[in-house]
């Protein structure tokens, strides 16, 4: 057991239900507020929030800027160090890949537009010329099969995608979910088509 001694040199017991806690505070009454977590003013977050929106316009804030937002210029003096503070704790960089997964290869295949190709990691700019062929046929065909859904037609646009999924560097189950997926889609519009 642990004891404590108290100047006059008499020996309390610490209570059993805090012998095994030596480093909790023996008090059950709650901070306000946690002491390291960091507080900005309000007024210092807003002015970070308009700062925020108008640099998402395409260029950097100005002293006007924000008195148009509705800060006296007392108050960006007062708020901006805090204000630029907040922005960079709060600052999150979305970064998309360079490239189409399989996914996003299936969307554009569905939606079939021709200037919407897509690219995966590792295509050159030459290999993408010659996928850019195949895919632009692959476009026509499927907008023929959209205008007149018919089972010809299906396959016609299936073969078109292959020899396109097959210029692309992709492994062939990925390549199969491509048109496993498109196949799906046409097998739903060939039964709801006009007989």
């Amino acid at each position: 057991m642990f004891a404590a001694t108290d100047p006059s040199g008499d020996a309390d017991r610490i209570p059993d239900s805090l012998a095994a806690r030596p480093a909790k505070r023996f008090t059950a009454e709650r901070r306000a507020e946690d002491p390291e977590a960091r507080r900005y003013h309000p007024r210092a977050i807003e002015l970070a929030e308009a700062m925020r929106e108008v640099a998402g316009c395409g260029e950097g804030p100005t002293e006007k800027d924000m008195a148009v937002a509705g800060f006296s210029f007392g108050e960006i003096i007062e708020h901006l160090p805090q204000a630029k503070l907040y922005l960079a704790e709060t600052f999150v960089k979305q970064v998309a890949p360079q490239c189409d997964r399989v996914p996003e290869i299936i969307q554009k295949a569905l939606d079939s537009v021709a200037h919407q190709m897509p690219r995966t990691g590792g295509l050159t700019d030459d290999e993408a010329e010659v996928a850019g062929v195949e895919w632009r046929r692959f476009c026509v065909a499927r907008a023929a099969f959209k205008l007149d859904p018919w089972f010809s037609q299906s396959e016609r646009t299936l073969n078109f995608l292959r020899r396109f999924l097959a210029k692309l560097p992709l492994l062939e189950r990925e390549a199969n979910r491509v048109i496993a997926a498109l196949g799906a889609a046409h097998k739903a519009d060939l039964m709801r088509a006009p007989k």
